[in-house]
């Protein structure tokens, strides 16, 4: 071969090799996000959590569930307020999007049930697009108007319990269905 051939030769498998390269990058990965938060078993879900920025905050503060609450955060600095929630970042669109699965505690708790928050991040603002209560919360791999829908499971102690599905309407999750069982003991 002479010398024009092996550089041109060369090129085309260097050309082969950087085009392999960018398309295992452009392949979609399995994604690493967590898709079940359970805080009840071991803190599922929240291991790498963060607290929520100030947009976040604020818009979680003027949900209905804050207003019910109201009495127990109004001695609270932005600080002490900011400690109740923790926030992890996860994909539940199509987009690059990230939205926020948000875990209360305390005053933004239930009794019996874990309280949680879907929050869309938007230039500018944010908000809140489920609230739903649970022992868990489970992103699906079905999905609606383009959002993944999600599952919450709540189960008390007695072999009662209630699983309820999500689904994006284009603006906010809305309730789809809800499946309750009792789970009798053995021999009863």
């Amino acid at each position: 071969m002479n010398r024009k051939a092996r550089i041109l030769w060369s090129l085309l498998c260097f050309g082969c090799v950087i085009g392999f390269a960018v398309a295992q990058n452009s392949i979609p990965h399995e994604s690493k996000e967590p898709t079940v938060f359970q805080p009840d078993d071991e803190n599922e879900g929240f291991d790498n959590a963060d607290p929520p920025s100030n947009d976040v905050l604020n818009s979680l503060l003027k949900t209905a569930e804050a207003r019910q609450m109201s009495a127990k955060l109004e001695n609270l600095d932005h600080e002490q307020l900011r400690k109740l929630f923790e926030v992890v970042k996860v994909h539940l669109g199509d987009s690059r999007e990230l939205v926020e699965v948000v875990l209360g505690h305390s005053a933004m708790s239930g009794v019996d049930s874990n309280w949680f928050w879907i929050v869309r991040c938007l230039p500018g603002h944010s908000e809140v697009i489920l609230f739903a209560n649970g022992n868990g919360l489970e992103v699906l791999k079905t999905r609606t108007a383009g959002y993944k829908d999600i599952r919450t499971i709540w189960s008390s102690a007695a072999g009662y319990s209630i699983t309820t599905v999500y689904r994006y309407d284009g603006i906010r999750y809305k309730f789809a269905r809800k499946r309750t069982t009792t789970v009798k003991p053995p021999g009863k």
